[in-house]
């Protein structure tokens, strides 16, 4: 397996990281030692990657030497603390989730033969608990960004250059949307099992009120009918998180970023 690089931010959201930067004055919500955890986190992760080339398997939390280092990589509290995140947090938060789908991607294109393809259907169940933990810590990290991209839209309004701005939040936005379609998606998979689906569907629910307010209502509708197609393969736990989630998607307020277009 070829070694995992991990990018930084493109121009257009380093261009919006600097705005917010010179925009917002007080200080980050997240705790610089969190950038410390995951950059400590990703250069032990990257090592153990290197062992895939003797063990033929990417780092797996059922082997004892890796999973310290897989749970310090989706220890979402000690990464970002807690909420509320404002517009300073927004740069530190893009480069995190960006971090955090480089480590999902090692998983789902992982092949034990380099000069093979990587067959990503038989890779999504055969480490869906670390493909899980991975979308539950990414939907987590989308949720506080989407929280921080929140609070910037708020001053849009009084800056001199605000539709280039609104654009690119508009463009994030949409991003940061696609990733949280996909992990609701992912419930819908018969193979996952009872453990993986509740810890997704958790952490969907537990993040719903924060997407639901960034999103406009009919995105809102769409991923409530994406997690109600869900429900029939979905256990017990994980259809009570389900129903939260849908119940979170039904709120009708719509300001700030729901209202922006």
């Amino acid at each position: 397996m070829a070694p995992v690089h991990f990018k930084r931010l493109s121009l257009a959201i380093l261009a919006l990281g600097i705005s917010v930067a010179f925009s917002s004055p007080l200080q980050a919500t997240v705790p610089a030692t969190g950038t410390d955890h995951l950059n400590k986190a990703l250069q032990e992760f990257i090592v153990r990657l290197e062992e895939t080339k003797r063990t033929k398997l990417p780092p797996r939390l059922s082997n004892s030497q890796d999973a310290p280092v897989l749970e310090d990589l989706w220890n979402v509290p000690a990464i970002i603390g807690q909420a509320p995140y404002q517009a300073s947090d927004l740069p530190i938060l893009m480069d995190i989730i960006q971090q955090q789908a480089q480590v999902t991607k090692a998983y789902v294109s992982f092949s034990a033969d380099p000069q093979k393809p990587a067959d990503t259907e038989k890779n999504s169940i055969a480490f869906q608990d670390e493909i899980t933990r991975s979308s539950a810590a990414m939907v987590s990290f989308i949720a506080a960004a989407l929280e921080a991209a929140g609070d910037y839209a708020e001053t849009l309004k009084t800056t001199s250059n605000g539709k280039a701005q609104t654009d690119t939040i508009l463009k994030l936005r949409l991003g940061l949307q696609q990733v949280i379609n996909g992990s609701a998606l992912m419930l819908s998979n018969p193979e996952l099992n009872a453990h993986n689906q509740e810890r997704l569907a958790q952490a969907l629910a537990d993040n719903a009120p924060a997407i639901a307010k960034a999103i406009s209502l009919q995105d809102r509708k769409m991923l409530s009918n994406i997690i109600e197609r869900a429900k029939p393969v979905l256990r017990d736990t994980a259809r009570q998180s389900a129903d939260r989630f849908i119940s979170a998607m039904a709120n009708k307020d719509c300001t700030v970023l729901c209202a922006l277009h």
